[in-house]
């Protein structure tokens, strides 16, 4: 009997403080391009590195929202569940031991690829899992990275929505209303987040 195919999970994890139209086009890409079965956001609980977000619960929620529509992909709040600081390599060593059905790939954009000295035993994780690796404007990877990169994201930021979130100017509120989901956009308003 032949051994069945294991799924081809994509883990995005990040803040998602709050998470914009970048990260489903993301999602999409993996999904569709990548030949990722599966693409699984999985909020960050406890930054590591002690940046100051919207509570989890408001993360979460937005998650769900910014991914209605998407097939394949889902929000899960494990590194809730894991509690303390929330490390990739643990994420990944907990969803391996829950899933013997998966093969793991972690999605990651290339302004991230200039912080993995800092993480939490990057080569125990390279071990892990596969790496699919997401351009950003202004964030080329060099090919010291080694890392072959096929698509590249505008320069839209969790930070820079945060920014127009502050403001009241029109064309602030134009640029929320083209790179944040309408439910997205709607639950922060509502619940006055990153004013």
């Amino acid at each position: 009997m032949a051994e069945k195919k294991k799924r081809q999970v994509g883990l995005f994890g990040g803040s998602f403080n709050p998470p914009h139209v970048c990260h489903a086009l993301a999602t999409l890409w993996a999904r569709q391009v990548a030949g990722l079965d599966e693409v699984w956001w999985i909020p960050t609980y406890k930054h590591a590195f002690g940046k100051d977000l919207a509570s989890f619960d408001d993360r979460l929620e937005m998650c769900e929202r910014a991914l209605r529509g998407l097939d394949g992909a889902s929000v899960l709040d494990v590194e809730r569940e894991l509690g303390g600081e929330s490390r990739t390599i643990d994420t990944a060593r907990h969803l391996l031991s829950m899933h013997d059905d998966v093969d793991l790939h972690l999605i990651i954009g290339t302004d991230i690829l200039a912080e993995v000295h800092l993480w939490k035993n990057w080569e125990g994780l390279m071990e892990l899992v596969g790496l699919v690796v997401v351009g950003r404007s202004g964030h080329e990877a060099t090919e010291a990275s080694g890392v072959k990169v096929e698509l590249s994201l505008p320069a839209v930021s969790s930070t820079r929505v945060r920014a127009a979130f502050e403001s009241d100017a029109p064309d602030e509120r134009a640029f929320l209303e083209s790179w944040v989901s309408a439910g997205v956009l709607e639950y922060a308003r509502a619940r006055g987040l990153y004013r």
